[in-house]
């Protein structure tokens, strides 16, 4: 009895090891053998993600050029990826036996959109094929090419999990996806799904040409739409995967033509973040119940950078925003000093690269406890032997 008692209360004070040092895990599974049991039993990973429903930010994936390169901000590492960079790994597959470049082009739920990039001038991007990564796991899938071919004006896509409305999103890495796909060409607006299950693209679904292009930047899920923003910050694009209707909403008059980063608010809000005078704004999109084609935005909050970045940092000509990462609730700001995350709970400021330039930057976040695996395979200190 003292001794179950003693490993209740062990468990107790393991599961409270921070989700963001996973590492942590693997060092206590080697202190003893009652230690590694504790973590190693199935139970302690499903009360650990309960425990810690927040999800961590592993890395990011940044575009340069044609080519995407994984810049780690935890312990996590992507298997079976090319390269032996120190502060990022360059990600390269095959695929039709060419090996070519693949700029990420989305990343959620556990999952990253990438995209083959040819190398012939002119050619149409969307004969090229979508691959879906599961970093995790060093899984890719290449999805087929689309039914119909249109050289677009602009485009963007996005992946994310099947189950969107019924799942909490803790582990959904091995289950269902769609990749959603929007963009513009002569014939107006149009939008087609892939589906995981079916293993196929939808048919064409068209709309008024809205009369400008969407930017190639991160999109926002808020409950069962999809958000995607247009060059010079003009207007969103609202992608509505109930009905796949698509509808151009108006941004406060404020961010037109700024530098304008799309988030997913803890509210369940639509939020957007821009800055100016070295202050963050932060925005947030309020539905009318009477109108649904209308909406209003609201200012919610204004953080000061002069006391939050360091003073090399605090440059008016080079601060911008420049990413969000939705679930960890990290804003992204670029310096000349470096690319920063600045945790929108704690304030927290964090450089997490020094090249602040970039075209693309796209947060990776996940449950990732690749440390529970390492200790349910550790045989403990006391045989001297160890398999991580």
């Amino acid at each position: 009895m003292a001794a179950a008692l003693m490993d209740e209360l062990m468990e107790a004070i393991l599961l409270r090891i921070s989700s963001d040092d996973l590492a942590g895990l693997v060092r206590a599974a080697l202190v003893c053998k009652r230690w590694c049991r504790i973590i190693s039993n199935p139970g302690f990973r499903h009360r650990f993600r309960e425990l810690h429903p927040r999800p961590a930010m592993l890395g990011f994936l940044r575009n340069q050029g044609t080519v995407s390169s994984f810049v780690p901000t935890s312990s996590f590492r992507p298997p079976r990826c090319d390269g032996t960079a120190k502060f990022k790994t360059l990600i390269k597959c095959y695929t039709h036996a060419t090996r070519r470049n693949f700029p990420t082009i989305d990343a959620r739920h556990g999952r990253v959109l990438l995209h083959s990039v040819s190398w012939k001038l002119g050619e149409n991007p969307l004969k090229n094929p979508f691959v879906v990564w599961d970093p995790i796991a060093g899984e890719r899938r290449e999805l087929p090419l689309l039914p119909w071919s249109s050289n677009p004006y602009s485009w963007n896509a996005a992946v994310l999990c099947a189950s969107t409305g019924a799942c909490n999103h803790l582990d959904c890495r091995h289950g269902p996806f769609l990749v959603v796909l929007v963009g513009t060409d002569q014939e107006g607006m149009f939008a087609c799904v892939y589906s995981s299950e079916a293993a196929a693209w939808s048919e064409r679904t068209s709309a008024h040409y809205p009369g400008h292009e969407i930017i190639l930047m991160p999109s926002a899920l808020v409950g069962n739409a999809l958000y995607f923003m247009f060059w010079y910050s003009e207007s969103i694009l609202k992608y509505d995967l109930g009905t796949h209707e698509m509808t151009v909403i108006p941004v406060p008059v404020e961010c037109s033509f700024r530098r304008v980063v799309l988030m997913t608010r803890d509210d369940g809000e639509l939020g957007l973040a821009y800055m100016e005078n070295l202050r963050l704004y932060l925005w947030s999109m309020v539905e009318c119940p009477d109108d649904e084609e209308n909406v209003e935005w609201a200012e919610r909050k204004v953080i000061e950078l002069r006391t939050l970045l360091p003073d090399e940092a605090l440059s008016a000509d080079s601060l911008d925003v420049a990413g969000f990462a939705d679930g960890a609730s990290v804003i992204f700001v670029r310096t000349d000093g470096g690319l920063f995350t600045i945790d929108l709970e704690s304030y927290r400021v964090t450089r997490v690269c020094g090249e602040g330039w970039y075209y693309g930057n796209f947060p990776y976040v996940g449950f990732c406890t690749p440390a529970l695996e390492a200790a349910s395979t550790i045989v403990g200190p006391a045989t001297g032997t160890s398999n991580i």
